[in-house]
């Protein structure tokens, strides 16, 4: 077993052909501030309580007491590694849990999604922006009555083959601080992925690529992604990425127009792959074409035919090409059939768990599930939309409820609190159309549009280290800062103002 262990980690984690040198050329840019005692509290508040401990058994929770109690411990660690630029290589071990991909051989090292448990004290886009960006995009190009070719390309191993020399001069190219420059270096360094098995651990130092599953590896591969999505592309070529997922929305008046723009932006992605040692997967990489065209345009990559299809997955939605969604409804409905199965092992009519936990079972996980990036495709839903999703959600019902089978769906949903799936869907579609894409809502509308609505503001106004500060809240007279222009005083209570009280 811990021969097949070694295999794994030998097969997923490859070492690169040309070594990685990690010496670190003079920045020119100045360090950045120690971390202030507030903004390393902040960040442990908000660490998941739920995060699996990796190799060495302390959780998020023993994170948060350990603080707690001894609120000096944290800062004056992770401030003497931004001063000295180097991390513990004890910080740099990752405990690698296999999750086999859907439909895949299991006897094949690539059927595996290595997933990396990292420390924990090492570690605003979403899902639905991703995707309602991608569509305004589709909708409005066919408004215009132009031909549309949606490119979604697959790049092998994206994260596990990521070149630590694309990260470091990608660092090098950049306004990081220096301070934070080195800690990077060092972080790419001495890096160890261990596998646990009954006969002990398999392990391999790991030269290239950042693990899935740990905190820095979104941001290592976004500084690696951001030079494609920031190069210059023609005003009929549209990019965007979520993590690894490429997507080009081509669009052209003609067929022939169309292919030769398709062509000329797979060159130019290819050669930034090339550039930075990623492969594409050509047999992975397909398109979707949203046009009246009787014959599909033929877009090839070094000789080998990318594939027409009628839908593809993107973000875990399956985008078709009329745009209807049933698609998508009918791949979420087979889900839900699997869940449902898979519920009455654990409960029946009258065993297993109770129907509040089955309630809440449905609640945080099936619907959940059900609801992921509803807010494409979910807003305004068709006749059919409604009845496929009541279809999905009646077995469950009935299981919940423990009910007769001819029982009606909606004296289910009212006996058991639960909306009809489709209203519930859509209340959240619109609360995340107004509060977080800021689209307008549907004409019929009219007392509630975002514009009316503040937004919540995202990310950090200042340096974290201005953020956040003692003494930035008092609960002493103001009176001697009213004259003070500087600074923003708020007094709450309105005893300053000849207005109203706020």
């Amino acid at each position: 077993m811990q021969e097949a262990a070694q295999n794994i980690l030998e097969q997923i984690f490859l070492s690169p052909a040309i070594s990685t040198n990690y010496n670190l050329t003079t920045s020119r840019q100045p360090p950045d501030p120690p971390l202030s005692p507030q903004e390393i509290s902040a960040v442990i508040e908000h660490l998941p309580s739920g995060k699996a401990p990796d190799i060495d058994g302390i959780d998020n929770l023993l994170i948060k007491i350990i603080h707690k109690r001894f609120n000096n411990i944290f800062p004056t660690i992770f401030n003497k590694c931004l001063h000295l630029s180097c991390l513990t290589d004890s910080l740099k071990i990752g405990n690698i849990i296999l999750f086999q991909k859907g439909g895949k051989d299991q006897r094949l090292a690539s059927s595996y999604r290595p997933i990396s448990l990292l420390p924990t004290i090492g570690e605003g886009k979403s899902v639905d922006t991703a995707i309602n960006e991608l569509l305004i995009n589709i909708k409005t190009a066919r408004r215009d009555d132009k031909h549309v070719l949606v490119l979604s390309i697959d790049i092998k191993g994206a994260f596990d083959n990521l070149q630590h020399r694309s990260i470091l001069k990608t660092l090098e190219a950049s306004a990081c601080p220096s301070n934070i420059n080195r800690l990077f270096h060092s972080l790419l360094q001495n890096r160890i992925v261990t596998l646990l098995t009954p006969q002990g651990r398999a392990t391999k130092e790991q030269k290239q690529g950042c693990p899935q599953g740990s905190c820095s590896g979104p941001a290592l591969w976004n500084l690696v992604a951001n030079e494609i999505l920031n190069q210059v592309w023609p005003d009929n070529v549209h990019i965007q990425a979520f993590a690894d997922d490429f997507v080009l929305v081509i669009k052209a008046d003609t067929n022939k127009s169309l292919v030769e723009d398709t062509q000329s932006a797979i060159t130019q992605f290819s050669s930034w792959c090339s550039e930075n040692e990623l492969v594409i997967s050509t047999e992975k990489t397909n398109y979707i074409l949203f046009s009246k065209m009787v014959r599909s345009p033929k877009i090839t990559r070094k000789g080998y035919k990318i594939n027409r299809v009628k839908s593809f997955k993107y973000l875990g939605i399956h985008v078709d090409d009329r745009l209807n969604w049933l698609e998508h409804i009918n791949k979420q409905g087979e889900k839900a059939i699997k869940m449902q199965q898979n519920l009455k092992r654990i409960t029946g009519g009258n065993w297993g768990i109770s129907q509040i936990h089955r309630w809440t079972l449905y609640k945080t996980v099936i619907e959940r599930i059900l609801a992921h990036g509803s807010s494409a495709w979910c807003l305004n839903p068709t006749f059919k939309m409604k009845r496929k999703l009541s279809s999905i959600q009646r077995p469950f019902l009935l299981h919940i409820s423990g009910a007769y089978r001819t029982t009606p769906t909606a004296a289910l949903q009212t006996i058991l609190g639960i909306p009809p799936l489709h209203m519930q869907l859509q209340f959240e579609d619109r609360f995340a159309s107004i509060y977080r894409l800021r689209i307008p809502l549907p004409p019929l509308i009219t007392d509630t549009q975002p514009h009316d609505l503040e937004m919540k503001a995202t990310g950090w106004s200042t340096h974290p280290s201005e953020h956040l500060k003692s003494n930035q809240i008092s609960f002493e007279d103001g009176e001697a800062y009213i004259a003070r222009k500087d600074i923003i005083n708020i007094f709450t209570d309105g005893s300053k103002t000849e207005l109203v009280v706020c």
